[in-house]
C-alpha cells in the first residue's frame, strides 16, 4: 500500500468529519445569509438555520464554532474572492494600468450575484447598534477601504485622476456611487429606472466609472 493510499484512508476515516462534507458546508453558508439578511444576527438562531439546511446545530459548531463564526464565514464567502483579487494585484500590480475599473466592475458584479448581501449589512452593520459591526470593520471594510484608497492613488500617480483629489474622499465617493445603487434598491428602485440584474451590471458600472472619471458636466 502506498503512502498515499494510507494517507487517504486516514482522512476517510476522521472521527466526526460528517459524509458530504463541502455540500454541508455550502449549504450552512447559503440558508444563513438567506436567514441573517432576512431577520438579522440576533433574528435568527442556529437551531432554525440548521433545520432549514437539514443539518443539526452540531454541525455548525463543528464548521464555524458558534453563531459568530458562521456569521464571518458568510460574510467572508461572499466578499472574500473580491477583497482577495484585490489584495493581489496591489501587492504585484501589473505595471501601467489603472485598477479602479477593474475593481469597480468585479465588486458590482459581486454584489449582484449576492443579492442578500447588501441586505446583511445594511441590517447587521450600518442600522444603529448595529451587532456586527466591529466584526464587518476590522475583518472586511479596514481592507476593502484602504485598498480602494490605494487603487485611488496609482491612478494619480498614473495621470488618471487629478492630482489635487484627496484619495480618502475620492475613494469614498467612487464606493459611494457603486454600493448605493445595491443597498437603497428598496426605495431607489421605486423611483429610478435601473437594473441590478447580472447581465445587466456591465451598464450600470461604465456608467459609475465614466462619472467618476469624466463628471456630470457639459462643460
Amino acid at each position: 500500500m502506498s503512502k498515499k493510499t494510507r494517507r487517504t484512508r486516514q482522512v476517510e476515516r476522521t472521527p466526526g468529519r460528517p459524509s458530504g462534507d463541502s455540500d454541508i458546508r455550502d449549504r450552512l453558508l447559503e440558508i444563513a445569509l438567506r436567514e441573517f439578511s432576512t431577520h438579522g444576527f440576533r433574528g435568527v438562531s442556529v437551531t432554525t438555520i440548521a433545520k432549514e439546511a437539514g443539518a443539526t446545530p452540531a454541525m455548525i459548531h463543528y464548521y464555524f464554532a458558534n453563531k459568530q463564526g458562521l456569521y464571518e464565514a458568510v460574510l467572508q464567502h461572499a466578499l472574500g474572492p473580491i477583497l482577495s483579487r484585490l489584495e493581489a494585484v496591489r501587492s504585484a500590480p501589473p505595471e501601467g494600468e489603472d485598477l479602479l475599473p477593474r475593481f469597480v466592475r468585479g465588486y458590482m458584479q459581486l454584489l449582484a450575484e449576492n443579492p442578500a448581501v447588501p441586505s446583511l449589512i445594511v441590517r447587521d452593520v450600518l442600522s444603529p447598534g448595529g451587532q456586527m459591526r466591529e466584526t464587518f470593520l476590522n475583518g472586511f471594510a479596514s481592507r476593502g477601504g484602504s485598498g480602494v484608497r490605494d487603487l485611488v492613488k496609482r491612478a494619480q500617480a498614473l495621470g488618471r485622476l487629478r492630482d489635487d483629489l484627496d484619495p480618502d474622499l475620492a475613494a469614498l465617493s467612487l464606493l459611494s456611487m457603486a454600493v448605493f445603487p445595491f443597498v437603497g434598491r428598496p426605495v431607489a428602485g421605486q423611483v429610478l429606472d435601473y437594473s441590478l440584474a447580472p447581465e445587466h451590471i456591465d451598464v450600470l458600472a461604465e456608467h459609475t466609472l465614466n462619472l467618476f472619471y469624466n463628471g456630470a458636466s457639459a462643460s
